[in-house]
């Protein structure tokens, strides 16, 4: 089976300037929930596929949110989507 490979990441300054960015993933927070991009596919099929996962499915941190979190997508302009997570109570 093929190996998973890790997607090349940028941190893009305010000029357009890229720099390469090693890390396996990505975590943004928004107020007290957490949305984290994978950086290397979880499986070699989902090559080109972009994983989120909120702060109770990230390995390792299962008993932070309690009843978990939800994503909700929303869509915006042509080429933009809005992700926001939500507790499920």
């Amino acid at each position: 089976m093929n190996e998973n490979k890790q997607y090349a990441t940028y941190a893009v300054s305010k000029d357009g300037t890229r720099t390469k960015i090693d890390a396996e993933s990505i975590i943004i927070q928004l107020e007290e929930e957490e949305i984290e991009i994978a950086l290397v596919p979880p499986h070699p099929v989902w090559q080109g596929k972009l994983t989120l996962s909120t702060g109770s499915a990230i390995e390792g941190r299962h008993e932070e949110r309690g009843s978990g979190v939800q994503l909700v997508i929303e869509p915006g302009a042509a080429n933009v989507i809005h992700i926001t997570p939500k507790e499920n109570k």
